[in-house]
């Protein structure tokens, strides 16, 4: 926690977000950074799919403009977080593979939102952005706890 907030007040961008670290805290830094702008291309995507598209409908069509959005943001965050968060290589597969098994933990997270709009927009009738900011900070967690444990962990030797 000292180095990250060390970079931090030197400003130390190219140490804070550009080279490699096992630092966890640095690299948990740069993994809500990378995913405030994937949480910004999804939201952004989700709004304009139900203002646009499905004008404010609930029910199935936020499930459906919710899971359009999670693919956007998804896409987004994968390759960001190649560049700044996770940038050696999975020790468990190819690129290819790596993805797959991001996108699988990603679904895993889609599931929990899923679930948590179905129950809170469509059952309980809270608004839509309000259910997903609460279940985006849910799934921020468990994405980058799934994802440094099974795909970026490093061997023990």
């Amino acid at each position: 926690m000292k180095e990250l907030f060390s970079l931090i007040f030197k400003l130390d961008f190219k140490e804070l977000f550009l080279n490699k670290t096992e630092n966890i805290i640095i690299q948990f830094f740069r993994y809500c950074f990378v995913g405030g702008i994937a949480t910004v291309v999804e939201g952004g995507a989700l709004w304009i799919i139900q203002h646009f598209i499905f004008k404010e409908a609930a029910g199935n069509f936020v499930l459906i403009s919710q899971a359009i959005a999670f693919v956007l943001g998804l896409t987004s965050n994968f390759i960001l977080s190649k560049f700044f968060v996770f940038q050696e290589k999975s020790e468990k597969t190819n690129m290819f593979g790596e993805f797959i098994t991001y996108a699988v933990i990603g679904v895993v997270g889609l599931f929990i939102k899923e679930l948590l709009l179905w129950c809170f927009n469509a059952q309980l009738g809270l608004h839509y952005m309000l259910v997903w900011v609460i279940s985006t900070i849910l799934v921020l967690i468990w994405n980058y706890a799934a994802r440094h444990i099974i795909l970026y962990r490093k061997k023990s030797k």
